[in-house]
């Protein structure tokens, strides 16, 4: 598959030497955000390699513009989001055995490596005094010492998504109720009935039947959703977990 093999070491005390399998992104399709001629992929990724520790170790080479993980080599893009706190949130969990794809800047960088690696060389530090790499007790004692977000900035973010939530939503019954009667590509046309009409015997029972099921179900929520606003804490409560709907409630009480 035309990988190269890169060596590496933990940090300069290291006596174990490891292996990075790399190569120049194939793409079968153009993508905006991993650009052929600057784009590299990177296997054997450790579960303590971070995109900062892969990025210090590549930029020696040349500028790098972004460093993220994948769970295989696909040729889509990985969605992207612009919040620090939620970052989680549409994104899948990552794999065991991901992947890093390392974006330089330009071209010259990619060359510049891809010539290095091709060659012998001698391995690569990962950890740097300049830039520490922390493992085990170490690095879950740096998470835990991290500022959680205020609850004033969690509550604005949950309800910048909840507004945008509602207005796609608005948005696709709009579009279904613009595409009723309309044909499809084999020109056939659901009817759908959306009016008084009185409908069959049989319409009427299974109608009944279902208004039946629906106050049933409806007398059991105990008027869980009589409020608008108990709708939109669900929504939140089902997108975010109980943790951050208490966080909002603070917030508001």
């Amino acid at each position: 598959m035309d990988f190269h093999v890169l060596l590496w070491k933990f940090d300069e005390s290291s006596t174990a030497i490891r292996q990075f399998f790399v190569r120049k992104k194939r793409l079968a399709s153009k993508s905006a955000r991993k650009p052929e001629d600057r784009t590299l992929t990177v296997l054997n990724i450790l579960p303590y390699c971070t995109e900062a520790a892969l990025e210090n170790l590549f930029t020696s080479f040349g500028k790098i513009d972004e460093v993220f993980f994948q769970n295989d080599l696909t040729s889509e893009d990985p969605p992207k989001t612009e919040s620090d706190i939620f970052r989680w949130v549409d994104q899948p969990p990552l794999q065991v055995d991901k992947i890093a794809i390392v974006v330089f800047h330009s071209s010259k960088g990619l060359e510049k490596f891809l010539k290095f690696v091709s060659a012998k060389h001698d391995p690569q530090i990962l950890s740097t005094e300049a830039s520490r790499v922390k493992t085990g007790i170490a690095a879950w004692m740096d998470q835990k010492k991290r500022p959680l977000p205020s609850l004033v900035d969690l509550k604005r973010e949950i309800d910048e998504y909840m507004e945008a939530y509602d207005t796609r939503q608005e948005a696709e019954q709009q579009k279904v109720k613009q595409n009723l009667g309309e044909p499809d590509e084999d020109g056939w046309v659901t009817v759908t009935r959306v009016g008084k009409k009185r409908g069959t015997r049989q319409e009427k029972v299974t109608s009944e039947a279902a208004e039946s099921a629906v106050k049933k179900k409806n007398s059991e929520k105990e008027l869980q959703d009589f409020y608008k606003f108990q709708v939109r804490e669900g929504k939140v409560k089902r997108k975010f977990g109980a943790y951050l709907f208490l966080a909002v409630l603070l917030v508001q009480f």
